[in-house]
């Protein structure tokens, strides 16, 4: 079973999100509250697995009660409902601790997803969360940065360039073979030299670096 800690100062939106987590029947909302600390009938802190924490402003004072849920509840992973988008506001709620972000669009399925993510141990950002992050890792990519990338690009053959532009645009791997007419070891083998050439680590990175260099559309 999963707990969850609802932070909203609404009963409203309390109930609201209650209500869209029925279908869920491992999903069991402990509590709702709207300040710090909360216990049980013996006097203990509750230590729920999940707080959502429900942000009306996007301020400092919300990024604070972050930080302070973050360190009273050491074992919870902190969702954030974000009730409106603000770009400084959800990278300092990332910086406070949150673990996963969500719009108010959120849907009752996604926001299940979302804690079932966090549950497993890894993050979660909605769609309009990821694009906004998306724009801020692009804004502070530096002209020093873009021209060492234009220097690593140099680097690739014309094959490799095809293999990267395909990958990035989320092909697989048998996809990428089909459409190069070249056998799957040889994509893998391209990726590994890519990856080498320009000091990649995961292939997450191979899309962040198609991106900044503008060879994949978004």
């Amino acid at each position: 079973m999963i707990s969850l800690l609802i932070k909203d100062d609404s009963p409203i939106i309390s109930e609201s999100i209650k209500a869209l987590l029925v279908s869920a029947k491992d999903i069991v909302v402990e509590t709702t509250l709207p300040t710090l600390p909360n216990f049980d009938s013996n006097g203990k802190l509750i230590q729920p697995n999940i707080i959502l924490f429900v942000a009306h402003f996007g301020n400092s004072e919300e990024t604070l009660n972050i930080k302070r849920f973050n360190r009273n509840f050491e074992r919870a992973k902190i969702l954030v409902l974000c009730l409106s988008i603000n770009e400084s506001f959800i990278l300092q709620a990332i910086k406070a601790g949150a673990k996963g972000l969500l719009t108010k669009d959120t849907t009752a399925n996604e926001l299940i997803e979302a804690i079932y993510t966090l549950r497993s141990g890894y993050d979660y950002f909605g769609k309009s969360i990821t694009q906004v992050l998306l724009n801020s890792y692009l804004k502070k990519a530096d002209q020093s940065e873009n021209e060492a990338f234009n220097k690593q690009l140099k680097a690739l053959s014309e094959r490799e360039m095809d293999v990267l532009k395909l990958f990035a645009e989320s092909y697989t791997n048998q996809e990428i073979a089909n459409k190069l007419f070249i056998s799957i070891r040889t994509v893998e083998s391209h990726k590994n030299n890519i990856m080498r050439k320009i000091n990649l680590r995961t292939t997450v990175d191979l899309v962040k670096f198609a991106i900044l260099n503008n060879l994949i559309q978004i």
